[in-house]
């Protein structure tokens, strides 16, 4: 499985293009039991997302049916998901797990745990840890 990096944009706005690929993934039937576990948990990535643009679960799986022209004008035109939001999303996203941010108090253990393979790289945020993980798989 290979899914777009977490600083990948489309419509402007990081990590659409991973949750589109993912709900694409999990509408065939393709994603892997430990993704499906966590699509759109809210205390995850995807619940983060979810939440800051006004959206839910069945608005990602329907929109994964659109092409990516179709994405970005539906997301574009989303109440939700102004330009000012996008870049509010994207700077809280790329510092996802430092201190101060979301999951900055979980960041440490999920290090530690979930992570310990890739935890000795000096890693300060989850997309990092992310990327990190998905080159070692």
């Amino acid at each position: 499985m290979k899914l777009p990096r977490p600083t990948e944009k489309l419509a402007g706005c990081v990590w659409l293009p991973r949750i589109l690929s993912k709900a694409r993934l999990l509408q065939d039937g393709a994603l892997p039991a430990n993704y499906e576990a966590r699509f759109c948990h809210p205390t995850g990535v995807d619940g983060l997302f979810l939440s800051h643009f006004g959206l839910n679960r069945e608005d990602i799986i329907a929109a994964a049916k659109w092409s990516d022209d179709e994405v970005t004008q539906w997301f574009l035109s989303h109440a939700g998901s102004n330009q000012c939001k996008i870049e509010e999303w994207n700077h809280t996203a790329l510092n996802l797990g430092r201190p101060g941010y979301p999951m900055g108090e979980r960041f440490p253990v999920t290090l530690a745990t979930i992570y310990k393979h890739v935890a000795d790289r000096g890693l300060t945020t989850i997309f990092e840890v992310l990327e990190e993980d998905e080159k070692a798989a």
